[in-house]
């Protein structure tokens, strides 16, 4: 591999990233192959992303994308991209330094349409737990339509494929937000080759703010993705088994609207609650959260405080007597 500079385009979607930003742009310099450009895309930031960002000089182009999400900013980046590679790192994360020379070795002497994918290493911010390693992408090589409809163990971040192959499969989608690359990668399978290389080559730092903490909202856009493949793509849809869009189109909405009303979790709920509706109107668990619509989950948190209050002093007053 040629140690110059690599026709790859960096893109990394960012809103309101000052606290970890500096340290991803750092590794994405400290590669054995340093990218052509990087393209921050600034989501709405209020903070000094910005500013932190064009502190590492002219090679970061900043791009305006207000408050659109994740995939319209990979989508942006993408279109304005002027490298013949496309890679990404999201603003809270970061690189392994060898990453982009093992993708390029894998590119450079394969098929057009391939896409290479890496591991990752899930690395909890407060230190509650040791690194995790993820190893499912090794599911996803080859043609693997099925496996990422059903799995989607691909770590989107990771990937890197030539922009034209990109732009050909309709680039990132704006509307999906969150599982943008869920999505790129559903599109993908049916065109492209999947590499996975299985080292940790992408590092994933996990916080109380992560987009993937929206339970409700992520199990939305999850089925939007997997909508919106059925919709570009019916031929690969219709060969998928009827088990598996019952199990993992169908079933997770109904569970996941479910857990989020007990959760309390209002981000996202009534969209996801009329989602359900719309899928299976007829299932008990919907029907009778579909009754209960008109409470507010604020007013049943409320209640859930109110009872634990109630509960507690007599929890205690039972412990006494028996004791």
């Amino acid at each position: 591999m040629r140690d110059s500079t690599a026709p790859v385009s960096l893109i990394v979607p960012c809103r309101n990233g000052q606290r970890t930003l500096g340290e991803a742009l750092e590794t994405v310099f400290a590669q054995t192959v340093p990218p052509f450009e990087v393209l921050l895309i600034d989501d709405g930031s209020q903070d000094r992303s910005v500013a932190i960002a064009r502190s590492f000089g002219p090679q970061v182009r900043v791009l305006r994308n207000p408050s659109r999400g994740p995939g319209a900013a990979r989508r942006l980046g993408v279109s304005q991209a002027r490298g013949q590679f496309i890679a990404f790192v999201d603003a809270d994360d970061w690189l392994d330094p060898t990453k982009h020379e093992r993708q390029l070795r894998v590119l450079e002497s394969s098929d057009t349409y391939t896409l290479v994918h890496t591991d990752s290493l899930i690395v909890q911010e407060d230190g509650s737990s040791p690194p995790r390693r993820t190893d499912v992408g090794r599911l996803a090589v080859g043609r693997c339509t099925q496996v990422i409809f059903e799995r989607n163990p691909v770590c989107g971040a990771s990937t890197m494929l030539r922009r034209c192959v990109a732009l050909e499969l309709g680039n990132y989608d704006a509307e999906v937000f969150g599982t943008e690359d869920y999505a790129m990668s559903l599109v993908a399978s049916t065109r492209c080759t999947f590499v996975h290389l299985p080292e940790p080559l992408y590092r994933v730092r996990r916080h109380a703010h992560n987009l993937t903490n929206r339970r409700a909202h992520m199990a939305y856009h999850h089925w939007l993705a997997q909508e919106k493949f059925r919709q570009r793509c019916p031929e690969s849809f219709a060969q998928l088994p009827a088990e598996t869009i019952s199990q993992y189109m169908i079933e997770p909405v109904l569970r996941t609207v479910t857990e989020a009303y007990w959760r309390r979790e209002s981000t996202g709920y009534r969209q996801l609650l009329r989602l359900a509706v719309s899928l299976s109107p007829d299932d008990p668990r919907v029907r009778m959260l579909w009754q209960r619509r008109r409470r507010p989950l604020w007013s049943l948190r409320l209640w859930d405080r109110v009872q634990a209050m109630w509960t507690q002093p007599a929890q205690e007053t039972h412990l006494r007597q028996s004791v």
